[in-house]
């Protein structure tokens, strides 16, 4: 875990986000719902039911997931023109200690008084 958790924030992750992959939910039992008679037959069709949907509904929750991997509009870009002035930048807004390439948007906007909705 030590190992797993030092080596989140250079992959461009941060702490809070690899302790949320490694806390996640486990995906639920598509036959935990599934009320059974007794009968073999039927209730191997309410299990097969159960099965597909569950498969439905975890592709819908995958496709969701690739969406939000693969959309590439949720950063932004800062330029200067220099190192230095980029620096003073970071320094005079105090966001110097949240990074100086990559940073987290939601702890920036913290930093900055900008309220946000989903953090």
């Amino acid at each position: 875990m030590a190992q797993l958790a030092g080596s989140a924030a250079p992959m461009g992750g941060s702490n809070d986000d690899l302790l949320a992959q490694l806390n996640a939910e486990p995906e639920p039992d598509p036959l935990a719902d599934v009320e059974y008679t007794g009968d073999v037959p039927e209730d191997s069709r309410r299990e097969l039911t159960a099965l597909q949907q569950g498969f439905r509904d975890r592709a819908k929750r995958e496709a969701e997931r690739f969406r939000l991997a693969t959309d590439s509009e949720y950063w932004l870009a800062i330029c200067f023109k220099s190192r230095e002035d980029k620096e003073k930048f970071l320094r005079n807004a105090k966001l110097l200690h949240v990074g100086d390439k990559y940073m987290d948007g939601y702890a920036v906007a913290r930093l900055l008084g900008v309220p946000m909705d989903d953090e």
